[in-house]
């Protein structure tokens, strides 16, 4: 009895050993997978690419990453030729091949890469996620608006000239025009479900004004009521895709196409 009784729990270890070798091969699995993210080939996030971007990516070759990697241009887990490849079909090189020229990041579709972030689809048309951080970076240092000076400026003229610039520079369905019941500011998509408010980022060229989280939150500014995605130039103003926003619920609906009167409003 005792011999069986001490096979019995043999078996049960071995049993609990391989269970624990499965469940942490299955959670390094997980480890390996690229993380959901976007990059450029700015990789210094200067704004421009150029010489300095492919020595960072030199600088990297034969390193072999578990994890998702702004100059593992291919996504196979390995910096090597042939991101060097992708960096110069997608990047004029001269006959040493060096960076020919600099060139502007802010054409998102050539020079920026999706990394497993499907774009979401809204009434036909592709809408592209953004990143925040670089968004917020054109805003601060190649756009030629300046934060409003006291109480000055208002919102909708400074939010609108946002928005047309972002169109003229970084290209349709960039910035959106966002608006609360009191305030109104630019507003991006981030990618995952558009429907799901969490994946809009607000872009408030008013940062300064209401730098204070807390008396933003306490007066309401961005309850986000209403979103605007510039599409095209109309003939008074932009086509855009019309989205009602339930800020209590944290969503998004309603999506409709509309000529969206932006008119000719600066500042003085």
């Amino acid at each position: 009895m005792k011999t069986m009784s001490s096979f019995g729990t043999l078996q049960i270890l071995l049993m609990l050993v391989l269970l624990y070798g499965v469940l942490i091969g299955a959670c390094r699995g997980q480890e390996e997978q690229p993380v959901i993210a976007l990059t450029d080939l700015d990789f210094n996030n200067d704004g421009y690419i150029n010489q300095m971007d492919l020595d960072i990516l030199k600088s990297h070759f034969n390193d072999r990453y578990t994890v998702y990697a702004p100059w593992d241009l291919n996504a196979d887990f390995r910096c090597d030729y042939k991101d060097f490849y992708y960096f110069a079909d997608h990047v004029p090189l001269d006959y040493q091949y060096q960076v020919a020229v600099n060139i502007s990041a802010w054409d998102l579709s050539n020079y920026t890469i999706d990394r497993s972030k499907e774009p979401a689809i809204i009434l036909d048309e592709v809408i592209y996620p953004l990143n925040p951080n670089r968004t917020v970076t054109w805003v601060a240092h190649y756009t030629s608006l300046e934060s409003p000076k006291n109480d000055s400026a208002v919102c909708v003229h400074y939010a609108r000239d946002l928005c047309r610039l972002a169109y003229k520079s970084l290209g349709p369905k960039t910035i959106a025009w966002g608006s609360s019941r009191i305030h109104t500011y630019g507003i991006i998509y981030t990618g995952g479900n558009w429907r799901d408010l969490s994946n809009w980022f607000i872009i408030d060229p008013f940062w300064k004004l209401y730098g204070f989280e807390d008396i933003s939150t306490a007066m309401g500014y961005h309850n986000t009521q209403t979103i605007q995605l510039f599409l095209d130039e109309g003939r008074y103003g932009y086509w855009v895709i019309y989205l009602s926003v339930d800020y209590r619920n944290n969503s998004v609906y309603d999506p409709y196409k509309a000529e969206y009167r932006v008119g000719t409003f600066r500042e003085p």
